[in-house]
C-alpha cells in the first residue's frame, strides 16, 4: 500500500509541492529522503524534521503495539524521600538554630537594660 506524503502529520500542502520538486511523493519514499533533505525544506528545522520522517515511518509500520512494562517488585523496597517533618534531623538542626537565635536576642535585650540602668 502506498500512502502519500500529504497523509504524513507535519506535511502540509506547501511541504507536499516542495517534496514533488524533490521526486518524494509517498511516505516511503519521505523516509528516505531523510532528515537532513527535509531539514532543508521550508519552515523545517532538524527537530520538526525528526518528528515528521518518525511520524510517516510510523504510518508505514503501522502503530505498535507494545506490553506495558511490568513492575519490578523490588521497586517497592526502595526507600523514598523523606519529606520534611517533625522527625526530619535536619528540619530540627535548623529549628534548634532558630530557637537558638531567639534565645541571644532576648539575651541581648536583657543585657541592654542592664546596662543601662
Amino acid at each position: 500500500m502506498t500512502i502519500p506524503v500529504n497523509k504524513v502529520i507535519g506535511i502540509g500542502p506547501k511541504t507536499t509541492e516542495y517534496l514533488k520538486t524533490k521526486n518524494v511523493t509517498t511516505a516511503a519514499e519521505l523516509v528516505k529522503f531523510g532528515v537532513t533533505n527535509l531539514s532543508l525544506a521550508p519552515g523545517f528545522n532538524p527537530g520538526r524534521a525528526t518528528t515528521t520522517i518518525n511520524e510517516a515511518k510510523s504510518i508505514i509500520n503501522g502503530p505498535s503495539i507494545s506490553k506495558p512494562a511490568k513492575k519490578n517488585p523490588s521497586d517497592k523496597l526502595k526507600s523514598k524521600p523523606k519529606k520534611a517533618g517533625k522527625n526530619n534531623k535536619k528540619n530540627k538542626n535548623t529549628k534548634d538554630k532558630k530557637d537558638k537565635k531567639k534565645k541571644d536576642k532576648k539575651n541581648k535585650k536583657k543585657d541592654k537594660k542592664k546596662n543601662k540602668k
